[in-house]
């Protein structure tokens, strides 16, 4: 197997030597955009607005940002973003299917990471800690751009933004002239026989204008190919069960003029998902007949969400230029299966063992409103603003356990709600000022402070339980310095402080852990995670290349960690989570983009990562030690054509504790191939088709993302995707 370090020479180095040779092509001033031919071949879009809140160039914007936009979605064709940013510094992947897919920051997941649609949180006090809301709540084929910011935002959104922000922003409705347009595409995938039809309709008419999109998604179970991940090896092609689901999106948009100054929008979606599973393979698959089989169905979740918005610009207020104000509210109701078999095994008899199954049905509603205001004084500019949401749990649990041995089956049955009726307030008053100092040199700061409220509620089922109530206040804040070191190089630094109040779950959950494994006891006094990140790093940009660097470092102060509780409930092992002293992130992020000219393009990155608790020493987190890839991309220059090649590495890493995975007691190494082609067809009575194949997994290489590792879920077999879109 070829080194690290060989890797990073063949990959990663040529773009970077090519960087002299691509910035003679011509000189660029400093404001220049660059041009709409360009952001098809480049992977990062000029212009972001997540990390400011005001359109802002990457190539200035001092916090390391990864953007995508609606071309790369096409050619693409992912599953959900999570696809996207695979092959990308600083992200990595959990969960396996196409609606369980969630991304990772430099570490960080779940609620340490703030998921956005169009700058609205999709994250609720609900979810579990390790997996946060799901991305696929957006129809990927429905958005304009998607962008990450990595590292902690807090200042401008609140809680959860330790490790980083996705934000998926969505088409608006067309503006300008009356006009009527849409497209429609199918999506079909060999790996899980996947069916995806999605289409849009959207137009204008006067002062009005509307966008309606819809999708539909049949995807099965996939299987994982044979060979050999560490120290398992799997004989033949296997199935990873549960990993399919039904699901499909409704949206619509309007948005109306009210001059030509300000607007007035409404968004309304739906989106529906059925048997959507974690995924797992099963134990005699993996050489462990006798094993635990665990499973974990969503077999149904709903989530309707609607967002009206006004926003002004160009107003010229005394304290704001640009003002907007936004109301939102969510119903999410889902129901939660999880089914575990443990057997004896000998010399019990065949059937002996452990069945429990247990069933959490969580009915969610969420509702918030955020006012934001943008002053420009000459090249200053103030970002202000306040924002409040709140959550209200109801749920109920329901749980049968049977113990088999020689004699007749034991049963035990009980329905106290684990999690009680519950709710979560958040507030909080926020203030960005970044100040031109001097002709070359931009510095930033930023304060917010939060007030937030944790309860219960009287709860059918839980008689003479005392209600709890915690509130607590945060006070976090940023900086930031850009210095402008030629007219193609900025250096940039960053320190922000950022946190996470605790969830509903880590704080009231109290019973038998689903997975039979332990009893959790209610943490009510928990206190909010807080982080310290600091960021340095330079972009360089000239004509046809950007390339960027950072080193980083996070430092997660009272990070909140399941821990024993040193003495048992019943048969149980007590457990409660707990503020841990100091969790450390830290690593080195290099990106480079380069247009060779004749149409081809090059990227390549490498990443490296290395997290632990401070307080023991151990190491902590799940994700790879080290990515390393690239891209080569053809288009024709009329556009019709257009193919590539990616590669991605990971490197083993050994500092990580995955328990008894069946891979062994580190990380593997993988390298996996993709490739892609497409062809844009002439027009036909007003009508543009495009044809796109994809191979994925080319040679068919058993692996696992990173943080699939533990609880072992291996990625596809080698498969192909076919896509058809009809434009009019």
């Amino acid at each position: 197997m070829r080194s690290p370090i060989r890797w990073f020479a063949s990959l990663v180095l040529p773009c970077l030597i090519a960087l002299p040779v691509a910035a003679q092509s011509g000189p660029a001033a400093a404001d220049t955009v660059v041009a709409d031919s360009a952001r098809k071949i480049a992977k990062l879009a000029p212009i972001a607005v997540t990390a400011t809140r005001s359109e802002r160039q990457v190539f200035t914007t001092p916090s390391p940002m990864l953007v995508t936009d609606a071309a790369v979605v096409r050619e693409e064709s992912p599953n959900g973003i999570q696809d996207l940013f695979r092959n990308l510094p600083g992200v990595d992947v959990t969960g396996v299917g196409p609606n369980q897919g969630r991304l990772m920051i430099r570490g960080q997941r779940g609620q340490r990471i703030l998921l956005l649609e169009d700058g609205v949180r999709l994250n609720n006090s609900r979810r579990q800690q390790d997996f946060g809301e799901l991305p696929a709540l957006t129809d990927i084929n429905g958005v304009s751009r998607v962008e990450i910011v990595r590292g902690p935002a807090s200042v401008l959104y609140g809680t959860d933004a330790i490790g980083g922000v996705v934000n998926q922003i969505t088409q608006p409705p067309p503006g300008g002239a009356n006009t009527v347009r849409g497209w429609l595409g199918y999506r079909y995938g060999s790996a899980d026989e996947q069916n995806l039809v999605h289409g849009r309709l959207e137009g204008r008419t006067g002062r009005l204008g509307f966008a309606f999109g819809a999708g539909y998604r049949d995807a099965r179970s996939y299987r994982a190919p044979a060979g050999t991940f560490g120290q398992l090896t799997l004989a033949e092609e296997t199935p990873v069960l549960d990993t399919g689901v039904l699901d499909q999106t409704l949206s619509a948009d309007l948005r109306y003029d009210l001059s030509a100054t300000q607007d007035l929008s409404l968004r309304v979606s739906r989106y529906d998902a059925r048997n959507a599973g974690f995924g797992y393979v099963a134990p005699a698959a993996l050489g462990a007949p006798n094993g635990a089989t665990v499973r974990i169905l969503y077999p149904d979740q709903d989530v309707t969400r609607a967002s009206l918005a006004w926003r002004a610009r160009g107003l010229g207020w005394a304290v704001a230029d640009r003002p907007s104000l936004t109301g939102w509210t969510s119903q999410n109701d889902r129901i939660l299966d999880i089914d575990v078999r443990v057997p004896f095994g000998p010399p019990m008899p065949p059937t002996a063992g452990v069945h429990s199954y247990s069933r959490n049905v969580t009915d969610l509603a969420s509702y918030g409103a955020r006012f934001e205001a943008v002053k420009v004084l000459g090249a200053h500019v103030l970002t202000w603003g306040a924002d409040l949401f709140e959550d209200r749990s109801e749920n109920s649990d329901s749980a049968r356990s049977v113990v088999t041995t020689f004699g007749p089956p034991r049963v035990s049955v009980s329905t106290t709600p684990k999690v009680p009726y519950a709710g979560y307030r958040s507030g909080g008053l926020f203030a960005q000022f970044d100040l031109a100092a001097f002709e070359r040199l931009t510095l930033g700061a930023g304060l917010r402070g939060q007030l937030y409220r944790a309860w219960t509620r009287e709860t059918p089922g839980l008689t003479g339980d005392t209600l709890v109530s915690e509130t607590d206040a945060t006070l976090v804040g940023s900086a930031s310095a850009r210095y402008q070191l030629t007219d193609d190089l900025n250096l940039m630094a960053v320190v922000g402080r950022a946190f996470r109040s605790p969830n509903l779950v880590e704080r009231f959950f109290e019973g038998a852990t689903p997975e039979g494994a332990g009893y959790q006891l209610a943490s009510p006094e928990l206190r909010p995670e807080t982080s310290l990140n600091v960021d340095l790093g330079v972009k360089f940009r000239r004509d046809r290349v950007y390339a960027e660097a950072f080193v980083f470092r996070n430092t997660i102060h009272d990070g909140i960690r399941i821990a024993p509780a040193g003495f048992k409930v019943g048969t149980f092992d007590a457990f409660r989570n707990v503020n841990v002293e100091e969790l450390r992130a830290e690593g080195i992020e290099l990106l480079a983009e380069v247009q060779l000219g004749a149409g081809f393009a090059a990227l390549g990155h490498y990443t490296t990562l290395r997290s632990k608790n401070l307080d023991s020493n151990n190491p902590v987190g799940d994700s790879y030690g080290s990515k390393l890839g690239g891209e080569l991309a053809w288009r024709a220059p009329d556009g019709r054509f257009w193919a590539a090649w990616e590669v991605r590495h990971q490197g083993e890493r050994d500092d990580v504790d995955i328990g008894t995975s069946p891979v062994g007691d580190v990380l593997p190494a993988f390298t996996v191939h993709n490739a892609r082609a497409g062809v844009r067809l002439p027009a036909v009575g007003g009508t543009v088709t495009s044809l796109g194949i994809q191979l994925l997994n080319l040679t068919d290489r058993l692996y696992a993302e990173a943080s699939n590792t533990s609880f072992f879920r291996p990625e596809p077999r080698r498969s192909a995707v076919m896509t058809v879109r009809l434009e009019f």
